[in-house]
């Protein structure tokens, strides 16, 4: 009789167990993104090709093409994938493109995704939760703010009942739209961007808490009359890792769900240009805005420790002699493609060749006419060509140079560092040319270089060369920063300089630091604006 008791028992267990399990996979939450980082000083167009064509370098991916891209890799669709195969629910792709930076994003372009997000969204029937990897920084022609827009549309679809939870970049612009339409936003903690799986993970692990343990996010946004210039946003460093570093303090406290602190991006002309911190906690409001005004106020007192200081390139050359060994890392930011710059800036070429360094490489150059005429040469072959500074004529003139097509290549890689590992990155056709002891990656897509395998995969070893000119900010110190003997930031000219001062701000609300400086006053303000 206790053998048959007990084998009823185990048998009704397990078909407890069985139930259980149904009713957890029967949680469907929808993912996409439509990504865009926009520098409304660009002069790069950005249309639908952008994002789907020949200029994207990830393309349009639809529905299970997403999991078939992103499975596997250190992204944050990435932590969404597996978060969704180890918290046992089911992934509804929809939507996932994602353009280079650059300017305003066509109107019809936006509209055209927008309207495919939202369809494949409503084919994809009821869904318990929505799971959006949005940037925060997207302006188009008619918006301020794409994403607020987009988060606004979803919302419109699911109800006020289904949570949404968008991941955010730490340079996002973060709105009130976007605060009041969404449950939890998640920024990134790290610049470079190395915790973005990290972050898709988090955001599917409160999604579920939601749902399942009846977490009721209460979302605060705390927003500061502040510009940070993106090298002062690096949180490998103070100040900007201080600020991290209390956020994290407070997330583990009790009742806090989420901080995120945004750096926010200046070269956004939009009138919430600027820094924010949002903070998350289950169900108390006032803890939220207390914690947000915490650090934002701390932020604030030490505002004068952002600014940007600037090494001249031809004194960056000589400190790198003076040092002898290398590598000896210049980073042009004011031409980074990661934030909108054309990447065909020459400033620091037509330095380099002026010069006369040896073991030099500048990485890269974005010039399709260039790769194809190098391409007709074939390798091995002498040719004069003017490359770069042909976008416009703000990053530097056209370089003659007369050099040998050392390498052709398909330009297509897997990212092996830190950041993005296991992505495919896809620079188009692209050329290498030697002049002298000076060679230049030439590519017909721009590309920011952030892994040291761009350079592997034309054949080029980063530690042995003495000098490298990357076409970045601060992504790049994730893979560079470890092999380099030291590090510049020099100054060229573009339209991402750190240099704030330079920009013709028409939209942006003021006064604001550090455009203005004694008559600003603290306008932080603190808005309650969560679901």
């Amino acid at each position: 009789m206790l053998r048959i008791a007990c084998c009823v028992i185990r048998s009704t267990e397990h078909a407890t167990r069985n139930i259980i399990m149904e009713v957890i996979m029967m949680i469907k939450i929808a993912t996409g993104c439509i990504g865009h980082e926009t520098n409304t000083f660009s002069p790069v167009k950005t249309d639908l090709d952008s994002f789907q064509g020949k200029k994207s370098r990830t393309g349009l991916k639809i529905g299970s093409e997403i999991i078939d891209t992103f499975k596997g890799t250190k992204t944050i669709t990435g932590g969404f994938i597996d978060a969704a195969a180890k918290l046992a629910f089911e992934l509804a792709p929809l939507i996932w493109t994602f353009a280079t930076p650059s300017g305003a994003v066509a109107q019809s372009a936006y509209d055209y995704l927008k309207q495919l997000f939202l369809e494949k969204l409503t084919e994809a029937g009821k869904v318990d939760g929505v799971l959006l990897d949005l940037h925060g920084a997207m302006v188009t022609e008619n918006l301020e703010d794409a994403e607020g827009d987009l988060i606004a549309a979803v919302r419109d679809i699911v109800g006020d009942d289904v949570p949404i939870i968008s991941t955010l970049d730490l340079h996002a612009n973060i709105t009130d739209l976007m605060v009041e339409k969404a449950d939890v936003l998640i920024g990134f903690d790290e610049y470079p961007h190395v915790d973005c799986y990290e972050r898709g993970w988090e955001a599917a692990q409160i999604i579920i808490s939601i749902l399942r343990d009846g977490l009721k996010p209460s979302m605060v946004i705390h927003r500061l009359p502040m510009l940070i210039a993106p090298p002062k946003q690096c949180t490998f460093r103070p100040p900007m890792k201080d600020f991290i570093d209390l956020a994290h303090r407070i997330e583990s406290e009790q009742g806090i769900v989420n901080v995120t602190v945004s750096g926010g991006f200046p070269f956004a002309d939009i009138r919430d240009a600027g820094v924010s911190v949002v903070v998350t906690t289950d169900n108390n409001p006032k803890l939220a805005a207390e914690k947000a005004k915490e650090i934002g106020d701390q932020i604030w007192n030490r505002r004068n420790e952002f600014e940007v200081t600037l090494t001249p390139v031809k004194q960056a050359i000589q400190y790198a002699k003076e040092i002898g060994e290398g590598p000896v890392i210049l980073a042009d930011g004011s031409d980074n493609p990661g934030g909108g710059a054309p990447c065909d800036g020459t400033v620091i070429l037509q330095t380099f060749l002026e010069e006369n360094v040896q073991d030099a490489v500048v990485a890269v150059i974005a010039d399709p006419e260039s790769v194809q005429k190098a391409i007709e040469a074939g390798v091995g072959n002498e040719v004069q060509l003017e490359v770069g500074g042909k976008i416009d004529d703000k990053h530097g003139k056209p370089v003659l140079m007369a050099g040998v097509v050392h390498l052709i290549s398909d330009g297509c890689f897997v990212n092996k560092g830190p950041m993005g590992t296991g992505m495919k990155t896809n620079m188009g056709r692209t050329v290498v040319l030697k002049s002298g002891g000076v060679e230049v990656i030439i590519t017909e897509k721009r590309v920011q270089v952030l892994d040291q395998e761009l350079l592997k995969s034309v054949g080029i070893t980063p530690v042995d060369k003495k000098l490298i000119a990357l076409k970045s900010a601060v992504h790049f110190r994730a893979d560079f920063e470890s092999i380099a003997q030291k590090i510049f930031e020099v100054n060229t000219p573009g339209v991402h300089s750190p240099d704030l001062f330079q920009y013709d701000y028409k939209n942006l609300r003021r006064p604001i630091f550090p455009l203005e400086t004694e008559e600003t006053e603290f306008l932080g303000e603190t808005r309650f604006l969560s679901q």
